[in-house]
């Protein structure tokens, strides 16, 4: 067993699209999907996946009868300094009047993630100060014919924060928090002579999928 301790600078911060339902055919090794159905006989999709779970394809896996999932097309966004994560389980007291000791019930979780981004331009790729900036306040982005892209605000993006990906070597086994989320918010500092930065908050939202963590293996370089 080997055991390997994560620090802030392994860490990779991805926003993704869902793809179009797949029914058929060999998924693509090195490509993550969401489980979205299960054969009811003959599931050719890893055991201990349900309807909602992210995977990463480490096999050439062909579909049974009745497996769908859908791919993810995963972009990172190298602009994050830091990223905190806060999971907080509401407790809900339900103790009766005769009851000698408080009685609490779990209700919701609430998950928030705040970070830090060095705010960035570029010409020719959307980087993550487009990204936050972008989904808080309308932002116009001049293209190469002269015309403007807006952006779209309010939007839910898709978060995948990979907590191991600077640490090397395939006997890794990558952990990964996907969820879906809503920027709260955002805010840039600096001063004239130093580097900007913004401050971004997100909070978990209903999507697609539940917010988990996955751990798996590193596929072989």
């Amino acid at each position: 067993m080997t055991v390997k301790r994560v620090i802030n600078e392994d860490t990779g911060i991805y926003f993704f699209e869902i793809g179009s339902e797949v029914a058929t055919g060999s998924l693509t090794v090195g490509t993550r999907y969401l489980v979205t159905a299960l054969a009811t006989s003959d599931s050719t999709i890893p055991n201990g996946l349900v309807v909602g779970d992210i995977f990463l394809a480490n096999t050439a896996i062909t579909l049974g009868s009745g497996d769908k999932v859908k791919p993810l097309t995963m972009t990172k966004f190298c602009g994050f300094q830091n990223i905190d994560g806060t999971f907080d389980k509401e407790q809900i007291d339900v103790t009766a009047i005769c009851d000698k000791t408080t009685t609490y019930r779990a209700g919701r979780l609430t998950v928030e993630l705040s970070g830090t981004l060095v705010v960035e331009t570029s010409t020719g790729e959307e980087t993550a100060t487009d990204v936050v900036m972008g989904n808080l306040i309308t932002l116009l982005s001049q293209q190469s014919d002269g015309s403007y892209e807006r952006s779209a605000v309010g939007v839910d993006v898709n978060v995948a924060i990979v907590l191991t990906e600077g640490i090397a070597g395939n006997d890794v086994k990558d952990l990964t928090l996907y969820t879906p989320a809503q920027i709260s918010s955002g805010g840039f500092s600096g001063g004239t002579n130093s580097a900007k930065t913004a401050d971004v908050s997100l909070s978990v939202t209903t999507g697609e999928f539940e917010p988990q963590f996955v751990k798996e293996n590193r596929i072989a370089a």
